[in-house]
């Protein structure tokens, strides 16, 4: 049984998506990352006028903005660490929705820049929830980690009330962002709720166009694509794997539930995949099994050793979000490797990043509002 099939929709009736988000206006922060490209283009397909905030830090961002601007987004660059700048976009014009994506998202960078990391994603959430305070957007999604949570090195998955913690510096600022949404979101309700927020908290996010150093999937794609060996640092850690476009369609589904109040304002939810999560052996073989079938070439596998300390275990329960959203996961780990060497063997044959992205979204969004025994295929031959 495919690990879609695990998770049972309620009763919460479902639109077609581009009859709730066309014309909707929605400011994203962090559009040019690799999350928020992906949810900037679906968006815009779905006919969201879209508003980017993001730093111009890096080729990477540079780059998705100008594919993002082809495509209709309008870009603001700034720094979430400035009140001034986000206030600024914000009271440019009325939003429907705000989605805060903007982090230093990659562990690794926790310990080599904790200044920067603490800052970005501690004094970022002040500032965007700040912003919002001020003017009153009225849906907030703000989001953040499976690394907020204290591990406790135990099997099960952590579910949305237990302990906030951390360790590494990564862990201290997403533990540290979600009690900063905590008192807002308390603010908010405050002032009559005409701001309804949810937090989320990412399990490890993979597709096509991470570029993150440091993370797996990138770096088992470079090997790949450079004839190997892959050198993992922990094969056997066990991580909530979930493809990118499954996050996007569980933020455009969390967006409009707190739009139609559907689910109460000033909660958090859990993003992951279902079933207990898989290791960090299994998605490379998967990523090097599709890489076998579309290229011939056979790339060994190899241990390596870990350069910073990194949990063994980590599992996040995703039932909330699930029951709450009538959310399916449409990509199991194959469909999500099968998805993501499929997007850089494209890229690698020619064609430009962001076009491989928008056949993808547009595949996706056309296939998750089929039957669910549909959905299955998602992630396949894209």
């Amino acid at each position: 049984m495919a690990a879609a099939d695990l998770i049972t929709r309620d009763a919460r009736p479902t639109r077609p998506l581009a009859d709730l988000w066309n014309g909707r206006r929605v400011l994203v922060t962090g559009h040019t990352g690799f999350i928020g490209s992906w949810l900037t283009t679906a968006l815009l397909q779905l006919g969201a006028q879209v508003t980017g905030f993001a730093l111009a830090d890096d080729v990477h961002a540079r780059t998705r903005s100008e594919a993002l601007t082809e495509l209709g987004a309008e870009t603001r660059w700034g720094d979430v660490r400035e009140l001034a700048a986000i206030h600024q976009v914000m009271t440019a014009q009325p939003f429907d929705v705000v989605v805060h994506l903007a982090a230093q998202p990659v562990v690794s960078i926790g310990y080599s820049d904790p200044g920067t990391t603490l800052t970005t994603n501690v004094t970022g959430s002040v500032n965007v929830l700040e912003a919002a305070r001020l003017c009153e957007p009225p849906v907030l999604v703000h989001v953040t980690s499976d690394k907020c949570y204290r591990n406790q090195g135990w099997p099960w998955p952590y579910r949305e009330v237990d302990t906030l913690g951390g360790g590494c510096p990564y862990s201290v600022s997403k533990a540290a962002a979600e009690l900063v949404f905590e008192a807002y979101a308390d603010l908010y309700a405050a002032a009559g709720e005409r701001i309804r927020s949810a937090s989320v908290r990412f399990g490890n996010v993979v597709g096509g166009g991470d570029a993150a150093v440091g993370r797996l999937v990138p770096e088992v794609i470079a090997a790949l694509q450079a004839g190997g060996p892959v050198v993992l640092r922990r094969p056997d850690a066990v991580r909530p794997w979930q493809h990118v476009l499954d996050v996007v369609h569980g933020l455009l589904l969390l967006s409009d539930a707190l739009a139609d109040r559907s689910v109460a304002g000033g909660e958090v939810f859990n993003f992951a995949p279902p079933g207990d999560g898989e290791t960090v052996h299994t998605l490379a073989s998967a990523l090097a099994a599709s890489h076998r079938e579309l290229s011939g070439v056979d790339v060994p596998l190899t241990a390596g050793r870990g350069e910073f300390p990194e949990d063994q275990l980590l599992r996040l329960d995703g039932r909330k979000a699930a029951n709450a959203l009538g959310w399916h996961h449409a990509f199991d780990s194959a469909d999500a490797a099968a998805s993501v060497v499929a997007w850089h063997h494209r890229v690698a044959g020619g064609s430009a990043p962001h076009q491989v992205t928008s056949t993808q979204v547009s595949h996706f969004l056309d296939t998750i509002q089929r039957a669910p025994s549909a959905r299955r295929q998602t992630g396949r031959h894209q």
